[in-house]
């Protein structure tokens, strides 16, 4: 249980967050920093544009931030906080900024969920004998062109959806090719905060039929945003084939995926197909690192409640007696592999 403090209770713990100034509004809600105050824990937005060493003192530090400055401003904050955790690590955070890489923990769990088909377009000689590439990946159309890097530019989520072999796919390299599943215009976001996990139903593309593969009357590709998402009905009106997954089932996935990529922050988008020749097939095709969590049901408690496991057991900087004086990360890992202190950034980042 995360340690609770009374409603009357002044803030004792601070928990910088860096964040761009564009995605602060998508996590840091006047909600959550109520519900967090009440309990005992300030939130304070880190000045991106001056020194990190310069700004706290932090109990804890949570931040979406790539570049190699940051990179710098952590190493330096390691050096003069080494008690102080940081969440994530960039290490495992890179892993997501690359579709080449971020899908390949899904092979190692054990639960029935997959990736589909697909293959790395590196550059443009990788590029000259499309058919072989799409042969040796054993790809079908329609297919997902994906930019390879993910950057939270507009670039990088600018994806399209080919229907022939002439739909200009091979174009944009380096990317990311990636069979299209149909699912039924349903996609399962899952959000994972520490160890929760929460399940939010999502309209998406809708199902391919065979005969538009062939209609060489219409485009050849189309960008995402030129085709309307299948339409979701209520909840209670949900029909079979928008159900759910279980649980059980996607805390279970969830809960590899944590493990696997040593983060703590993310969410990940799952499909089901349904099909007479193989049932029900669920498979994972993006992870994102530290989403937008305020469109996630509940998400200030869950923030709250995963600022306060971090915390458990430290005394807050301003109680602490001085430099020195805080205690090793280690003592305060959540569960194997996932409790990352600054102090593990420059292994991790050789690793990288």
């Amino acid at each position: 249980m995360a340690p609770e403090l009374s409603p009357s209770s002044s803030p004792r713990y601070t928990v910088g967050y860096a964040l761009l100034p564009e995605k602060v509004s998508s996590v840091v809600q006047p909600s959550l920093v109520a519900l967090a105050a009440d309990r005992g824990v300030r939130l304070v937005a880190v000045d991106v544009s001056r020194p990190l060493a310069d700004q706290g003192p932090f109990d804890l530090l949570v931040h979406k931030m790539y570049d190699r400055g940051w990179r710098a401003q952590l190493e330096e904050f390691a050096a003069r906080h080494p008690g102080v955790p940081v969440v994530d690590s960039p290490a495992a955070i890179d892993r997501l900024l690359d579709r080449a890489t971020m899908l390949d923990v899904v092979s190692g769990l054990r639960v029935p969920v997959s990736v589909p088909p697909q293959v790395v377009v590196s550059d443009a000689a990788a590029a000259a004998d499309p058919d072989e590439l799409l042969a040796r990946a054993a790809l079908r159309f329609p297919l997902i062109a994906k930019p390879l890097a993910v950057d939270g530019s507009a670039e990088s989520h600018d994806m399209r959806l080919v229907y022939r072999r002439d739909g200009g796919l091979l174009l944009r390299a380096p990317l990311v090719l990636q069979e299209f599943v149909n699912h039924g215009g349903v996609l399962f976001k899952v959000y994972v905060v520490g160890d929760r996990a929460t399940c939010v139903r999502r309209s998406s593309l809708p199902d391919v039929p065979a005969h538009r593969l062939h209609d060489l009357d219409s485009e050849p590709s189309v960008p995402f945003a030129n085709i309307s998402n299948q339409p979701l009905p209520p909840d209670d009106d949900a029909a079979d084939d928008m159900a759910m997954p279980a649980a059980g089932f996607v805390d279970e996935v969830a809960r590899g995926l944590r493990r696997g990529l040593g983060l703590h922050l993310f969410n990940f988008d799952m499909i089901r197909e349904r099909s007479e020749e193989h049932g029900d097939r669920y498979f994972i095709i993006d992870i994102n690192y530290f989403p937008g969590y305020a469109k996630m049901p509940g998400y200030e408690a869950a923030l709250t409640d995963f600022f306060l496991e971090m915390l458990r057991g430290t005394r807050p900087v301003h109680e602490q007696l001085g430099p020195g004086s805080g205690l090793d990360m280690e003592a305060r890992k959540l569960e194997p592999g996932l409790g990352i202190g600054l102090r593990e950034l420059e292994s991790g980042r050789a690793q990288a």
